[in-house]
């Protein structure tokens, strides 16, 4: 075992090496090549960074993390603090004392939870984090890629940390609300009632416990409705913020019942510890953590389940879809308390708008079948401490060549997602922890899709085929112009997912990363040609929709936070667009027209019958 001051090290090289990259990426620095495969970040402080890189083909660095060093005064040495390169590019990124500050913050949380990753990893092969549980291995992941300070959880100290964090791996124990029905915005799909909720969250003893503080308690479910909320957000937020409603009597703890929950990745979902395949629980934390506090906004509790339940609908009775076996989390039920004096304020920030409520969520235990199992896509972008990744392991364990892997990843998942783009005019923000992969013999078979909440947009424009649509969802939705949506799919999965796994299958394996998108575009070529054939009109839509143009916009997120600081603010932060990116999918085909032969055993049934 490593002593902590080599993980600690190693943690801040990890995060100089994506904080350096990002910010080239996105425009905020500049990497000045030097010789072949040599470069230099020169900044207004006086302060140089020099690496070794290679320039992948979204213009974006791959840093060898022993290879920085820091200039200063003439003299170098190894980078191997983070904190420090962010006070030497201060003047560079415009941050104000104020910003830097709090960007500290969150950096230091971030290391810390990094270096507990580090540990618990270590003598773990990529080949046994393949074989993990879903469950299992989130608690192990790195997290968003592309967030530079990507576990910040400004709110929560050590306590908290080791109670509440993924990285902790500790189940939780819920507390349970009875909140008056009148102060209540719920909804439910017609399959569950909220005893079934209560039910499927607490063994049948805890329900029984759980009735008999009700029945003292004076409480009728008649008049009243279950709520769960996170210990931590009782104690920190809903205790002081709702005193009013607790002290008339609307809002009555009735204390903790039911099963542990495990916290995901995205901190605020839990998974039910002894029952993979009961619900999910959804709910409010009201921590700063990737650049935004992660509240639940009580205007999708309504739609929710109406809206999961349509997609789901739209995946049975649609051919493409269904060929797929493409499925939907869906949302069973959300309950949401607005809080009575802040409701009032117009412009008052967010957060004290998200800071009371619930959703539930199917499992996606509860939808494999025998011989299925499930991961989040994230977890493909997983390394182990020697580098490898978790999709090269699976990769290696299927049985199948590279290409052919890809090829079923691309065709249950990119094709999925651009044919409800391109038909329907709904896009889904959907980075890799909110894409679930089945797999069968470690081979991808479909996707899940989930986490409607304000990533799923519509496409402004006349889309006869989402018609039926139910008006109360449209009118919650965003709708954006089409050159604005096709970014959910471009910026959301391609720059986001994609670019990760490419660049690393390139140093992991040597696959050339032309090769890695002259497969994605053969497989969406072939969808397109499936698509016409049998619907002309679609032609049109695919150049409205258009993936295979020269460029793109560049998309930023983490100069947001730079430029906005940490204030409060009545919505959540938007991005920066940036100077163009050339498209890789445009590239593959201009370089490799035809050179890729994906093999028959690659298509999906539909398709093969063509």
């Amino acid at each position: 075992m490593r002593s902590r001051d080599a993980y600690w090290k190693q943690a801040n090289r990890a995060l100089l090496v994506k904080a350096l990259a990002e910010l080239c990426y996105e425009q905020a620095l500049v990497a000045e090549p030097l010789s072949e495969g040599r470069y230099s970040v020169s900044l207004a402080s006086g302060v140089k960074y020099h690496f070794h890189a290679w320039l992948t083909i979204w213009d974006w660095l791959l840093i060898e993390a022993e290879s920085i060093e820091r200039e200063h005064h003439g003299q170098r040495a190894p980078a191997e603090d983070a904190a420090q390169f962010f006070i030497d590019a201060a003047g560079d990124l415009e941050a104000t004392p104020s910003t830097l500050g709090n960007l500290l913050h969150e950096l230091a949380n971030t290391l810390v939870a990094d270096v507990a990753l580090l540990e618990k990893r270590e003598g773990l092969r990529a080949e046994t984090l393949a074989q993990l549980s879903d469950e299992q291995l989130q608690c192990l992941l790195d997290g968003h890629p592309k967030a530079m300070v990507n576990k910040g959880r400004i709110g929560w100290g050590a306590r908290e940390f080791n109670l509440y964090a993924t990285e902790s791996a500790q189940g939780v124990r819920l507390l349970w609300l009875a909140v008056r029905r009148a102060l209540a915005v719920s909804g439910n799909s017609q399959a569950w009632d909220w005893q079934q909720l209560l039910a499927e969250s607490l063994s049948e003893g805890q329900c029984q416990l759980l009735d008999t503080v009700r029945r003292e308690k004076g409480i009728d479910w008649q008049a009243f409705l279950p709520l769960p909320v996170h210990p931590w957000q009782w104690q920190r937020h809903i205790r002081q913020h709702y005193a009013r409603h607790i002290s008339c009597g609307d809002l009555v703890l009735l204390g903790a019942f039911g099963d542990e929950y495990l916290p995901q990745v995205s901190l605020r979902t839990l998974s039910n510890l002894s029952r993979p395949q009961a619900l999910h629980i959804k709910l409010p934390l009201t921590v700063l953590n990737t650049s935004c506090f992660r509240g639940i906004p009580g205007k999708y509790m309504r739609c929710g389940p109406i809206l999961s339940a349509w997609m789901q609908r739209l995946c049975e009775r649609d051919t493409t879809l269904r060929a797929r076996g493409t499925g939907i989390l869906q949302e069973v039920a959300g309950l949401h308390v607005p809080h009575v004096h802040h409701e009032q304020i117009a412009g008052t920030p967010y957060r004290f708008r998200e800071l009371l409520g619930v959703t539930w969520r199917q499992s996606p235990a509860g939808l494999c079948v025998q011989g299925e199992r499930h991961l989040l896509m994230a977890a493909l972008l997983q390394r182990d401490s020697r580098g490898n990744s978790v999709a090269v392991a699976l990769i290696e364990a299927s049985g199948l060549s590279v290409q052919a892997w890809l090829a079923q990843l691309f065709d249950a998942t990119v094709v999925p997602l651009y044919h409800l783009l391109s038909r329907y005019g709904v896009g889904l923000v959907a980075h890799s922890q909110n894409l679930t992969l089945v797999f069968r013999d470690n081979r991808v078979v479909r996707v899940l899709l989930k986490d409607f909440q304000g990533d799923l947009r519509l496409a402004q424009g006349d889309f006869p085929d989402r018609g039926d649509l139910p008006s109360e969802v449209e009118a919650v939705l965003d709708q954006l112009p089409p050159s604005h949506i096709v970014h959910d799919l471009f910026t959301g999965h391609f720059v986001t997912v994609l670019r990760y796994l490419s660049a690393q299958m390139a140093v992991e394996i040597g696959l050339c990363e032309l090769d890695f998108y002259a497969v994605l575009a053969q497989v969406l070529r072939r969808y397109q040609k499936s698509v016409v054939t049998k619907a002309p009109q679609m032609a049109e839509r695919f150049q409205q929709f258009n993936l295979f143009r020269q460029r793109f916009e560049r998309v930023c997120i983490n100069r947001v936070r730079l430029r906005q600081g940490y204030g409060d603010s009545a919505e959540r932060p938007v991005p920066i667009v940036g100077g163009d990116l050339h498209n890789p999918l445009w590239l593959a085909e201009q370089q490799q027209p035809g050179q890729i032969q994906l093999q028959p055993e690659t298509l999906s049934s539909e398709e093969a019958s063509l």
